[in-house]
């Protein structure tokens, strides 16, 4: 088995803020419906099955809407899988510092770190890293860590910096707590920190050209990261980056906000694929853009297999029960054990088809998407360089799925990677989807066994 990191997690985190600053209010985000509860379970689940567990970087998990508003204690029962180490643990990976999580909050919080997911305006959450940068000690901080422990003094840190509202502060300090007790307890795997790998992050998809960005202000921020500017101990640092690109955010020139979020997407697609070719991990990209990948799905050179869940799969997943989900897991660990041990495509489509005929179609009061997910693996091209194509199929599979006209005018230069697999969930075209679709990339190490 080999874990998923999904950028999903960011996107997440971007609707939980958006939503609670569009209300003109610091609400917490941990007050979810049960609908929004079921559609974070059912985003786990899913990962849990397409890579038997789930890898989460500590930003993700410190700095992640979706963890602070689940409590490890209770997603022990709704998202362990019996067959992997009985039960006992969550499938759930987490990255830190010499694998002390504890450590690597207090480092976080003792080194001006941006804290992005906190259910307050961006001007706030920059506010928050000034100050903390303002008091970052480091040193002192590692030797108070014994003496006070690191939810004592992570509430000391925060309540410094006078910027979060004291129940916004206790409630965010109380789930950080939670999940380092689970850590303390061996509910969740706690692994060293593995260097980030820029450099194959680069050459499977690298940054935008100065002329994919319409303003002066853009092209000014992505030079400054293509030159180094925003490096910290030679590898681009993220909080450096959404920093420079604030202003833009802002701004009124709606040119310039298309900038900044172009910007983003492309950073943080980087980043985490660098993260997860350091960790060996399968990457998911959430939400990835759907027009780009459309046209490069007919420069492809082989026809994508296609494995159909029913419509809603992850909706369905999460309003399975404790219970249910148990016993699907179980009628389902053979065929669950041959997609995460060989890829097999057959085996993904039975845990489709149990799935389906386990559950109904839920009521879509209140959701707007379909999920659809592709599956694809990178490879070596002939000049020896990783590369990938976001949304690949054969130039039949263009027509087929994605409709006549598709252009191929990156034929010319493109390499050729290979997709395995694109689950659609119930639609015969990907010309009739709206919604949300995701890619994940199998490494290449794994792809010699697909």
């Amino acid at each position: 088995m080999t874990a998923v990191l999904s950028t999903g997690w960011d996107s997440v985190r971007q609707r939980a803020t958006l939503s609670t600053h569009a209300a003109g209010a610091a609400a917490p985000v941990e007050r979810l419906t049960a609908l929004g509860r079921a559609e974070l379970l059912g985003r786990l689940r899913w990962e849990v099955i397409q890579g038997g567990s789930l890898f989460l970087s500590y930003p993700q998990l410190l700095d992640g809407a979706a963890f602070a508003v689940l409590r490890p204690a209770a997603l022990l029962d709704e998202l362990a899988i019996r067959t992997i180490d009985g039960g006992a643990m969550l499938p759930v990976r987490v990255n830190s510092q010499g694998a002390d999580l504890a450590g690597q909050l207090i480092a976080m919080l003792s080194s001006g770190f941006l804290f992005s997911s906190l259910p307050i305006p961006d001007e706030q959450c920059l506010g928050l890293q000034r100050e903390l940068a303002a008091r970052a000690d480091g040193e002192a901080a590692a030797a108070a860590l014994a003496a006070e422990g690191p939810v004592v003094m992570a509430d000391r840190l925060l309540a410094a910096t006078g910027v979060l509202d004291p129940p916004l502060r206790r409630r965010t300090v109380a789930r950080w707590g939670d999940w380092l007790e689970a850590a303390e307890r061996g509910l969740l795997e706690v692994s060293p920190l593995v260097p980030a790998d820029f450099e194959t992050a680069y050459a499977v998809r690298p940054p935008p050209r100065p002329e994919d960005v319409a303003g002066d202000q853009g092209r000014a921020v992505l030079a400054a990261w293509t030159g180094g500017d925003f490096d910290v101990r030679g590898r681009p640092n993220r909080s450096r980056l959404y920093e420079s690109l604030a202003p833009l955010l802002r701004s009124a020139d709606p040119a310039a906000r298309a900038d900044a979020q172009t910007l983003r997407e492309s950073f943080d697609e980087t980043y985490y694929r660098a993260i997860a070719a350091g960790e060996g991990c399968l990457l998911g990209l959430a939400a990835p853009r759907r027009g780009v990948r459309r046209r490069e799905a007919a420069v492809q050179a082989e026809r994508t297999p296609v494995v159909t869940y029913p419509t809603w799969f992850e909706l369905r997943l999460g309003l399975m029960s404790g219970e249910q989900w148990r016993r699907f897991t179980d009628d389902a660990a053979d065929a669950l054990a041959n997609w995460w041990q060989r890829h097999d495509l057959a085996a993904l489509q039975e845990v489709g088809d149990l799935l389906g005929g386990r559950t109904k179609e839920p009521p879509a009061g209140g959701v707007d998407a379909v999920p659809v997910t592709r599956i694809q693996r990178v490879v070596r091209a002939a000049r020896g360089i990783t590369a990938q194509m976001a949304a690949g199929g054969g130039l039949s599979l263009a027509a087929d799925m994605f409709g006549e006209g598709a252009p191929a005018a990156l034929a010319g230069g493109a390499p050729a990677p290979v997709v395995v697999a694109a689950v659609a969930a119930g639609l015969p075209r990907l010309t009739d989807y709206r919604g949300r679709y995701d890619v994940m990339e199998l490494p290449e190490a794994l792809t010699r066994r697909v």
